[in-house]
């Protein structure tokens, strides 16, 4: 065995030179030099309980070694290998020490150290990934309700149109957590531990959660069948949401599921202007979606909807029922408040557009502008996120601004192709603006040769929503065929307080205007 240990010891000399957790450089005319290493120096020899770790000593001009490890944590104590394989049986951060003595004075990073060498390495245990889910109603008010049982068939009875919020707690570090919901809104979700779920169809619908990580590698997964059961509602039926799709039809989402055979396209209208110029649309027909049936399609005749459109559309209360027999209300010009988004381009090359790849701001540096631009901090946060485990965090002073670009990546761009370009935001206060001046805000350009009349994406006034992540985005055309980076300017220039914002989840997409 312990041949067996010299042999691989020599096969791993090159790589340890290069990648010891002391960044040793090696020297082999050196007599005397320290060269440590860990089987999880990468991963900052993070493990999981019950797993092992392997230190190693290749140390040159080495007389005695004693490796020492605290009592009751591992399955070694103390060992005079020049290779130890240790597994951890206790959770938590725990100092393994190495005491060298060599032949003469030791080198360590290119100085004189010491005939005798005491080394510390922290090693981190930590737990298995576990998922203990729990489930509370919400009420009308917002307010947290009642607990759902967990368990499979449980079937907890879900009034139409009422949330459910799901949540766990997060053991052991999990870093990808993936969300599949059966007959809810949304129906999946990624990188949080709490999920807020709409039920808008009847039915009954199982759960299945994912969490994991690779290094250390760990998984757990929550499934339960049958878990809800959505019965019908005597509570009014409201339209939620007004959304142009790609195909060009409009997308009106109501709060549950609608009666197919209710539907009468003479009962809505609807209203189309491009750039305040009218536009000429009549309704073809009003459709149930048949793979979200809360939700009815309306396509045009001869025409379609565009994402440059205002639309807004209208129903005059007729025949249109709920499937668990609720009629629907009138409403009048509700307008389209989104449109539905196409590929994300960022993904296809190798811009941070998620933050997942930075551990600091060296992807996002500083442009030089001077003045009040340098007035801020950025940083990429690992304790907010909208999805994934990271956001990149704009701190900008009272009366400052920032400007930054992406110097690690290119986006290609068409001239004379309109792209969407879009960001999600957090804030948890906006700060005072005075009346009359211009509010915070973030826009992102596309440079070289950046149009500096983009407009703001988004602007914070007093009424941004706060507390909660934000979708912004604006509709820039591309001024030449060129690669292009991202750079994004912060003005906080008439706000007398600083301001946090997060950023997460950069898009940019191809998109269609009216002819």
């Amino acid at each position: 065995m312990k041949k067996l240990l010299k042999f691989i010891t020599v096969l791993i000399i090159g790589l340890i030179t290069i990648i010891s957790c002391q960044n040793d450089d090696v020297d082999t005319d050196v007599p005397s030099q320290r060269v440590i290493f860990t089987s999880e120096q990468s991963q900052a020899n993070q493990i999981r309980v019950n797993t092992d770790l392997t230190f190693g000593d290749v140390s040159t001009g080495v007389v005695s070694r004693t490796w020492t490890f605290p009592e009751g944590v591992a399955n070694v104590t103390q060992s005079n290998s020049d290779v130890v394989k240790a597994t951890f049986t206790q959770v938590g951060e725990h100092n393994v020490t190495l005491n060298q003595v060599f032949e003469e004075d030791a080198f360590v990073d290119g100085e004189l150290r010491g005939r005798e060498l005491d080394t510390t390495i922290v090693v981190t245990v930590i737990e298995p990934i576990a998922i203990d889910l729990k489930a509370n109603y919400i009420n009308p008010d917002g307010t947290l309700g009642a607990a759902l049982t967990i368990s499979d068939n449980a079937e907890n009875e879900v009034i139409a149109s009422r949330a459910v919020r799901y949540t766990f707690d997060l053991v052991g570090e999990p870093l990808n957590i993936d969300w599949t919901i059966d007959g809810g809104d949304p129906e999946t979700a990624t990188g949080t531990n709490q999920v807020d779920v709409i039920y808008k169809r009847l039915g009954t619908y199982g759960i299945n959660v994912d969490a994991n990580t690779n290094r250390p590698a760990g998984q757990a997964i929550a499934a339960f069948s049958n878990l809800v059961k959505v019965i019908p509602s005597t509570d009014p039926v409201t339209l939620d949401g007004v959304q142009g799709k790609r195909d060009g039809t409009l997308a009106l989402e109501f709060s549950r599921e609608m009666d197919e055979a209710t539907v009468v396209s003479d009962q809505f209208s609807i209203n189309v202007e491009n750039n305040g110029t009218p536009i000429s649309a009549t309704i073809q027909s009003v459709q149930v979606n048949p793979a979200e049936r809360n939700i009815l399609l309306v396509s045009l005749s001869g025409d379609q909807i565009y994402i440059d459109d205002t639309v807004t559309v209208s129903y005059t209360a007729g025949s249109l029922f709920t499937t668990d027999g609720v009629q629907a209300d009138s409403f009048m010009d509700v307008p389209m408040d989104s449109f539905e988004q196409g590929e994300n381009l960022l993904e296809s090359t190798t811009i941070d557009y998620s933050f997942e790849n930075s551990a600091d701001d060296a992807n996002w540096p500083y442009q030089f502008w001077g003045g009040k631009w340098e007035l801020y901090d950025f940083s990429i946060d690992f304790s907010r996120a909208r999805t994934g485990t990271r956001s990149g965090v704009v701190d900008m002073q009272a009366n400052g601004g920032m400007i930054i670009a992406h110097t690690a990546g290119k986006l290609p761009i068409e001239s004379g192709k309109t792209y969407e370009i879009g960001v999600w935001v957090f804030v948890e206060n906006v700060g005072n603006t005075p009346a009359g001046s211009n509010n915070p805000d973030l826009r992102i350009y596309l440079r070289p040769s950046p149009d500096f009349g983009t407009g703001p994406n988004p602007e914070f006034s007093a009424s941004f929503p706060t507390g909660e992540w934000v979708y912004s985005s604006i509709l820039v055309t591309g001024n030449a065929s060129e690669e292009k980076e991202l750079l994004i300017r912060g003005d906080n220039e008439f706000n007398n307080m600083p301001i946090k914002i997060y950023m997460d989840d950069l898009f940019v997409s191809e998109v269609e205007l009216r002819p």
